[in-house]
C-alpha cells in the first residue's frame, strides 16, 4: 500500500511538472447548467473588468458548419480597468491584451464547464517584459474567475508549451506624420475593415482606448485603439480538440502612435503563440493558422503601399 502511495504521489508530481504553465484552466461542477458565460461575466465586472464581448460560438458553428461538439462555447473579451491602464502607459504594446481572450466552454455529455485564460508568463513572454504588472493582472483575473461559483477549482493541461523559433508578436508600421495622425488612422482602419471579409475575419468588437488614456490624463498618445479579431473557421477546427485555445481568440490588433512619433504601430499576437502554447502537431491545423497569419500580414502590408 506505502508503494501504491509512493507512485501515486510521483505520477501526479510527473503530470503537475508536465503542466502547461501558459494556459490557466479552471473547472466546476455544472450538471445543473447553473454556471453560465453569463455568470462568468458578472463576476469578472465585479471584480473591476470591462467586457466588451462575451461571444456565444455554438450559434456561428451551426450555422457555417452545421453542427457542434459544445453545449456551450464562448469566447469573452475583457480588461481591467485599472491594471490595464498601468500596462499600456508603461509598455504600448501590452495594448495586444486590451482586450485579452478567455474560452468558456461544456461539452456534450460533459457536467463540467471550464474557462481558460494565458497566464502571466505567457503574456509577458508575448510582450516582451512588465513580468509584475501582469502577474497582478493574473491575480485578479483568478480572483474574479474563483468568485463566480461554488468549487471553481483550477486544472493543469497534460502538456508542455514547445518552444518556437519565431517572434511572438508581429508588428507593421506605416508612416504617419503627427500633425495628419488622426485622418491617417482613419484611412488605416477603414482599409482594415474592408480587408477583413475577404479573408475570412470577423471584427468581433473594436475599442477606443484612447478615450480612457485622454480621462486618465496621460498625453502620451496621439490615439490609441484596438481591433479584437477572429476567424470562425480557425477556432471551430482547432477548439474541436483544443476547447483552451479560446485564451487566443479573437486576437487583439493594437493600434498606436505616440506623440512626436513619426509611425503608426500596430501590433498583434501572431499563431506561433498557438503552436508554442498549444503544442499543435497536426499538420492541417499548422497550415489553417499559417494561411491566416499570412493573409493578415498581407492586409497591414498593404498599408504601406
Amino acid at each position: 500500500m506505502k508503494w501504491i502511495k509512493i507512485v501515486a504521489a510521483l505520477l501526479f508530481a510527473a503530470i503537475f511538472v508536465q503542466a502547461n504553465e501558459n494556459i490557466i484552466v479552471y473547472e466546476v461542477d455544472n450538471a445543473n447548467g447553473k454556471v453560465t458565460p453569463k455568470v462568468i461575466e458578472e463576476a469578472l465586472a465585479k471584480n473591476g473588468y470591462v467586457i466588451p464581448k462575451n461571444r456565444d460560438m455554438n450559434g456561428p458553428f451551426k450555422k457555417q458548419f452545421q453542427k457542434t461538439s459544445f453545449d456551450t462555447y464562448n469566447l469573452l473579451i475583457a480588461y481591467h480597468k485599472k491594471i490595464t491602464m498601468e500596462l499600456v502607459v508603461k509598455n504600448a504594446d501590452a495594448g495586444v491584451f486590451t482586450p485579452f481572450s478567455m474560452g468558456i466552454w461544456q461539452k456534450k455529455g460533459d457536467k463540467k464547464l471550464y474557462v481558460a485564460f494565458l497566464s502571466a508568463k505567457a503574456m509577458s513572454q508575448i510582450v516582451g517584459g512588465e513580468a509584475p504588472l501582469f502577474q497582478k493582472l493574473e491575480a485578479a483575473t483568478r480572483k474574479a474567475v474563483e468568485s463566480a461559483a461554488p468549487g471553481m477549482k483550477e486544472v493543469k493541461l497534460p502538456y508542455q508549451p514547445v518552444k518556437v523559433d519565431h517572434p511572438l508578436l508581429t508588428r507593421v508600421t506605416v508612416e504617419s506624420d503627427p500633425d495628419e495622425a488622426e485622418d491617417n488612422i482613419d484611412e488605416i482602419k477603414m482599409t482594415i475593415e474592408s480587408g477583413l471579409k475577404p479573408i475570412g475575419f470577423i471584427l468581433a468588437s473594436q475599442l477606443s482606448y484612447g478615450m480612457e488614456l485622454d480621462e486618465a490624463k496621460n498625453e502620451d498618445f496621439l490615439f490609441y485603439d484596438t481591433y479584437s479579431l477572429c476567424k470562425l473557421k480557425v477556432i471551430y477546427n482547432i477548439a474541436r480538440t483544443h476547447p483552451e485555445a479560446g485564451a487566443f481568440a479573437p486576437c487583439t490588433l493594437a493600434m498606436y502612435q505616440k506623440k512626436d512619433a513619426k509611425e503608426t504601430t500596430l501590433v498583434f499576437p501572431n499563431v506561433y503563440n498557438w503552436f508554442s502554447s498549444l503544442t499543435l502537431k497536426d499538420q492541417k491545423l499548422k497550415e489553417l493558422l499559417l494561411k491566416a497569419q499570412s493573409d493578415m500580414e498581407k492586409l497591414l502590408n498593404s498599408l504601406n503601399e
